[in-house]
């Protein structure tokens, strides 16, 4: 079972870091709150399951002889303290996720952050005592307590999210929120099937099943992305208007604006100029002075700024 965890470990580590850095990449391009959410939720994730792997393979390439002493005995402290505030922090991240893409009441969802709060403070006070107290002072001990069973054990909480989404998933609006809901409770919900396996299989490997619930999120996540950004952004093609009230506030004028209705089309800088009568040249300087107008760098972050400010059919 030590190939078959060491071979999963890797793969999902290699799966949550790729995705996380797409995610990083269109953020910087497209500068939205969909990115923005997801790297809060995928940032933890990632740093956690990448500490997970270098602990499990630092013991596999040094000596015994040089995993010993003061030295080492700090640095178990440390990744023992990093790992926990990750994980810690995987859980509050994720749990203010769910709360924010719930179709509640804004006092629903004031009342359910005060409740996380409580949880998650809960579980780090909860985790030092138990973490501390099992290893009497021994942080080794502490150590492979902590990247053995810490990030199970709140795996194990991610239960109550897929309830949760499965539960309000029918009151949803729209496909983005029943689809982001949809793929927490098919992702989480799992975990009761794989929790008894993990004790059976796995008890004695830094993996788990459970790390495939956050494999299979995140490339749920990716998915979405995927639909959003590469079809929505990339090729907009979109049918309603340009809001003009806003963009002659930002001092659009009219051949910027004829411009702008062109790119949402998805057109090139040639295909514009041929449409327009003038030169590839003289179209990128418009473009130019139209992102320097509306403070944004590129086609993805003007196609999320116009949409951001409601788009209405003309």
């Amino acid at each position: 079972m030590f190939i078959i965890g060491d071979t999963l470990l890797f793969a999902v580590t290699a799966l949550v870091l790729s995705i996380t850095c797409l995610c990083i990449l269109l953020h910087v391009r497209a500068r939205d709150a969909y990115t923005k959410d997801f790297l809060l939720v995928l940032t933890p994730l990632c740093l956690q399951i990448c500490l997970t792997m270098f602990m499990t393979y630092i013991h596999r390439v040094y000596p015994p002889q040089q995993l010993s002493g003061k030295a080492y005995e700090v640095f178990c402290l440390w990744m023992t303290l990093s790992s926990i505030l990750l994980t810690t922090a995987l859980l509050f991240m994720m749990s203010r996720y769910l709360i924010a893409l719930l179709p509640i009441a804004p006092d629903q969802r004031k009342t359910g952050n005060f409740i996380v709060v409580v949880i998650v403070a809960f579980f780090l006070i909860l985790s030092l005592f138990f973490i501390i107290g099992k290893s009497q002072g021994n942080w080794v001990i502490a150590m492979n307590l902590t990247f053995g069973y810490h990030f199970f054990s709140a795996s194990m909480l991610m239960i109550a999210h897929g309830v949760t989404s499965l539960i309000f998933r029918k009151k949803a609006s729209g496909w983005e929120q029943e689809n982001l809901l949809k793929g927490i409770s098919a992702t989480f919900l799992p975990l009761i099937i794989t929790f008894p396996l993990d004790l059976i299989f796995f008890n004695e490997h830094t993996f788990k099943l459970a790390f495939l619930s956050f494999a299979v999120f995140v490339v749920y996540l990716y998915l979405f992305i995927s639909r959003r950004y590469f079809q929505d952004y990339e090729v907009p093609y979109l049918q309603e208007g340009i809001p003009q009230g806003y963009l002659a506030q930002q001092g659009i004028s009219a051949r910027e604006e004829e411009i702008i209705e062109q790119l949402v089309q998805g057109k090139t800088n040639h295909e514009i100029a041929e449409h327009l009568f003038i030169s590839a040249n003289t179209v990128k300087t418009h473009i130019k002075n139209i992102y320097s107008k509306l403070k944004v760098s590129n086609r993805i972050q003007l196609f999320s700024l116009l949409r951001g400010k409601h788009i209405k059919p003309r």
